[in-house]
């Protein structure tokens, strides 16, 4: 079987799945160049600085006013704080907070009044682009009875979602059954 003798359908198919594969191998080249995250689980870590904000001046100024600090023994040992901060007297905690998972990126700002001596940090959800590329990754397994047969049955499956549009999700998946059973599929989904 050659491209001439293909008829029109075929030729839609597979010319679809050879930009499927073309866009999945780009989001796997994305994903592995692309900057990976500071953020640790296992300790604390200077965060990247906002991109906008590399360029504006920094300038020093005088205040004349206490500064409210946590108790540095206490956090570092409550909030499991490690070094350069842990051992350096000159750094002290002035304030922290939580962020809420986000699948696009936070901004995140120290403020501190002069005024009471006391800072907060303010945080904002960049919205994500129209177009981007993911590498969301799943393995699982499923295990119960059939309703025909009443019999035990289990699901191998696995799945890959690695482009994005708006809030229409691309990725491919996979399953097999203990019945010797496999299908592979392209995956379209809207997450809301």
């Amino acid at each position: 079987m050659t491209w001439k003798t293909l008829n029109t359908t075929m030729k839609l198919i597979v010319a679809g799945i050879f930009i499927v594969a073309l866009l999945a191998v780009a989001s796997a080249f994305h994903s592995w160049f692309a900057d990976k995250p500071t953020i640790s689980q296992s300790e604390y870590a200077p965060a990247k600085e906002i991109k906008k904000a590399i360029k504006i001046e920094h300038k020093k100024i005088t205040v004349h006013a206490p500064i409210d600090v946590l108790d540095k023994d206490e956090a570092v040992k409550k909030l499991k704080i490690n070094d350069p901060v842990k051992s350096d007297k000159n750094k002290q905690i002035t304030t922290t907070a939580e962020i809420q998972p986000y699948d696009g990126k936070t901004s995140v700002i120290s403020v501190l009044d002069t005024s009471t001596g006391m800072s907060e940090i303010i945080a904002k959800q960049e919205p994500l682009s129209f177009f981007g590329f993911e590498n969301k990754k799943e393995l699982g397994v499923r295990v119960g009875y059939s309703t025909d047969e009443f019999e035990m049955r289990s699901t191998v499956f696995g799945r890959w979602q690695f482009l994005r549009v708006g809030n229409f999700h691309l990725g491919v998946y996979g399953e097999a059954n203990s019945r010797g059973e496999g299908i592979g599929q392209l995956e379209i989904s809207y997450k809301f």
